[in-house]
């Protein structure tokens, strides 16, 4: 059973396609939130800025964190500075959309900042973990 067990965990190791798999596939989840800010525009973050008494151009950084740095992600390129960028965004839509109810959950029992975190926690493990070998710059 032991040999088994080995002979399965050889075969399925292969931490720079899991890598390439993890950056492509969140990359490319974030990037349509980015095209969408693209084509509907900042109005509504700009908004939210302005709210608590900040300038509504900040809200042009969401380019960066949804639009660069999920490309970024993608081709692999700085993915480490990529996921910095992504981990900020994260951590501004928190601030901005889930200070209210960050501590609570859903009617479906979901932590209400979920949506956001999904992306916010891979950004931490591409951190630490690098893009891996199938990138066009490796970290």
């Amino acid at each position: 059973m032991n040999a088994l067990i080995e002979k399965a965990n050889q075969w399925l190791d292969h931490p720079d396609a899991a890598k390439l798999i993890l950056r492509v596939s969140f990359g490319l989840m974030f990037l349509l939130h980015g095209i969408h800010k693209i084509e509907a525009g900042t109005g509504f973050i700009q908004g939210m800025f302005t709210n608590i008494g900040l300038p509504g151009w900040f809200a042009y950084a969401v380019y960066l964190g949804e639009v660069v740095a999920p490309i970024m992600w993608i081709v692999g390129w700085y993915s480490r500075i990529a996921s910095v960028l992504i981990i900020g965004t994260s951590l501004v839509v928190i601030g901005l959309m889930h200070m209210g109810d960050f501590f609570t959950l859903t009617k479906v029992g979901a932590w209400s900042a979920e949506s956001v975190a999904v992306y916010l926690f891979p950004a931490i493990a591409l951190l630490l973990m690098g893009s891996g070998k199938y990138a066009i710059k490796q970290d």
